[in-house]
């Protein structure tokens, strides 16, 4: 069983992202399948701080089957904490790491839902030519407010059923996602459903990643900051502000449970 380290109230698995990938293939290729659809939640600054003050995200991290560590902060606060993680395992890195884990063997069926109208498809096309053995078997980009219409949320239970994917790539934005495929996972026909943001925008060429030196120095969140001001300034203005916080609540709580 994977070593878990509970951070901030979230207990997130101890793995690197081969691990990562060998336990998403292990899920695909079961003879007998789970009681649901298992999925994946990716946490990073804005999710521990959204979980501090969300009971419905928190239930939603309770009932992952996975939780993986997407942020560098989140692994540098491990270490600091005491509970290390062995690395950072980004969403928007697993899923192409999972295609990648098809190219000599198998078969992958995959449904994208999310992203804006016409993103997906564009991202099925470069998917196409990039991974053969990963076929794209539904597409589906739902409108504002799907998730309060009880009509639209079965119409797209329905449309994962009858494309019969192995995986579904969800990017619904945190933390839209979570809650939705946690509501829904039980009645979800999929083997997986990975929670990973803007990952369908990244396969379609429509948002690019940082420069890998960012993601190496940990500052991939400027890159995003500076691609998209309007919705992420306030937002990660206010992670900056909260998240040292959690960081020295845990410090302080495991001194005194110490005795130190």
């Amino acid at each position: 069983m994977t070593p878990k380290k509970t951070l901030f109230g979230i207990d997130i698995d101890a793995m690197r992202m081969p691990e990562a990938v060998d336990k998403l293939r292990a899920w695909i290729e079961a003879d007998v399948p789970a009681e649901g659809c298992r999925f994946v939640v990716t946490p990073n600054v804005d999710h521990a701080v959204l979980l501090q003050e969300n009971p419905g995200l928190r239930d939603a991290y309770d009932d992952a089957a996975m939780i993986l560590a997407d942020g560098h902060p989140i692994v540098w606060a491990s270490r600091l904490l005491r509970q290390p993680l062995p690395e950072r395992v980004a969403g928007s890195e697993l899923v192409p790491k999972l295609f990648d884990s098809f190219q000599e063997s198998g078969e992958l069926r995959v449904f994208l839902l999310g992203a804006a109208e016409g993103v997906a498809f564009r991202a099925a096309e470069n998917m196409k030519e990039t991974w053969p053995r990963v076929k794209t078997v539904g597409i589906y980009s739902p409108p504002l407010g799907f998730e309060k219409d009880d009509s639209e949320n079965k119409r797209i239970l329905n449309l994962i059923a009858q494309a019969k994917p192995d995986v579904v790539v969800v990017g619904l934005g945190a933390p839209k996602q979570e809650l939705w495929v946690h509501q829904h996972h039980n009645k979800m026909e999929a083997k997986a459903a990975l929670c990973v943001g803007a990952t369908i925008d990244f396969l379609a060429g429509e948002k690019k990643r940082a420069p890998v030196w960012m993601q190496r120095a940990g500052v991939e969140w400027l890159h995003r900051m500076c691609s998209e001001p309007k919705r992420l300034v306030k937002r990660y203005a206010k992670d900056a502000w909260i998240f040292p916080q959690l960081v020295w609540r845990q410090m302080i709580g495991w001194e005194q449970a110490s005795g130190t």
